[in-house]
């Protein structure tokens, strides 16, 4: 990848897929709402990994600038639509930050988990 000056957008071609897997993560993972990113079946026997890394989860494809995402999401507290949907614009808008259009973006909500308990106060 080579590098680009400051504010510049890099070229499909110089575009580090890693970085975007990355980038995505660490937003995802910010997201309130969001618990993890998660894998399907498929994905655990691909990886052969009881944990693996949020950014080995997103799927992206990349054919001529245009980027086609897919990555499946454990929630808690809000509802899942919403994350979902938020999350969707979220990865639509960091795509562009790194310089690709926005295909496919494939949201899915596998695990719905009850809301954190609330701490009792003692007094």
């Amino acid at each position: 990848m080579t590098e680009t000056g400051a504010g510049a957008t890099p070229s499909p071609q110089d575009l580090d897929l890693d970085t975007v897997r990355g980038d995505l993560a660490a937003a995802l993972l910010a997201e309130p709402g969001v618990l993890r990113v998660e894998p399907t079946l498929a994905g655990m026997v691909r990886a052969w990994s009881a944990d693996p890394a949020p950014e080995d989860l997103i799927r992206i494809a990349v054919q001529d600038g245009t980027a086609d995402v897919a990555l499946h999401l454990a929630v808690q507290g809000l509802p899942a639509r919403l994350v979902a949907h938020r999350v969707r614009d979220l990865v639509r808008r960091l795509l562009r930050e790194h310089g690709l259009d926005t295909g496919s973006v494939e949201v899915s909500v596998l695990t719905v988990e009850g809301a954190a308990p609330v701490p009792e106060t003692v007094g």
